[in-house]
């Protein structure tokens, strides 16, 4: 069993990846993976939407900078990959004792 505050952040990076899913990425379909083994926790969600080139600020949200600093006060390591007419992949790894 995971601490209530992990369980929480990662609810809520997966929500946020969820929300740009729909609302961004005009994703028709949406994997999400939760593997939990020994000492370590990965989240992966993962799209078929439009894409985009995370070398570029993007305006008019928070969404992929509240999933950062969530990730960060985990402790966890977040890896957020695009392409635009790709789809994103959004990977979460978390060391936990």
């Amino acid at each position: 069993m995971l601490p209530v505050a992990i369980e929480e952040g990662l609810y809520h990076i997966a929500q946020e990846a969820l929300n740009n899913a729909l609302k961004h990425a005009h994703a028709r379909r949406v994997d999400i993976h939760l593997i939990a083994q020994d000492n370590h926790v990965r989240l992966i969600v993962e799209d078929d939407g439009q894409g985009f080139d995370p070398r570029v600020a993007h305006s008019g949200g928070m969404g992929l900078q509240s999933m950062r600093e969530r990730a960060a006060g985990l402790g966890a390591k977040l890896d957020i990959r695009s392409t635009p007419g790709a789809g994103t992949r959004i990977r979460l790894d978390l060391a936990v004792s």
